[in-house]
């Protein structure tokens, strides 16, 4: 299923089902797995590019149910203000090197 539309739906059904509190309980420990996932990865650990891409996955899924349940506009509207900053921050940074 890779239909955004599809996937819209399918994120706002999750999270009428399960409801908010467990969704965001399950990306809390999606987000756990996630940072074991990246310490693997860093150490060399045998499989764990495959691992951190799956951990990525789940992420992308649970973050998209959130956004689905308080609104894309409201997340773009930050989303845009705080990429400012870091273009900002990017580009002095590059100036001292």
């Amino acid at each position: 299923m890779r239909d955004k539309k599809e996937l819209e739906k399918l994120y706002k059904d999750c999270m009428e089902f399960w409801g908010f509190e467990k969704q965001a309980r399950m990306a809390q420990e999606e987000c756990g797995e996630l940072i074991v996932s990246i310490s693997h990865y860093l150490r060399g650990r045998k499989n764990a590019t495959a691992d951190l891409v799956e951990e990525i996955a789940d992420i992308y899924l649970m973050l998209n149910q959130l956004i689905s349940y308080f609104g894309e506009n409201m997340i773009m509207d930050i989303v845009g203000w705080k990429s400012d900053r870091i273009k900002e921050k990017l580009e002095r940074y590059k100036l001292k090197e």
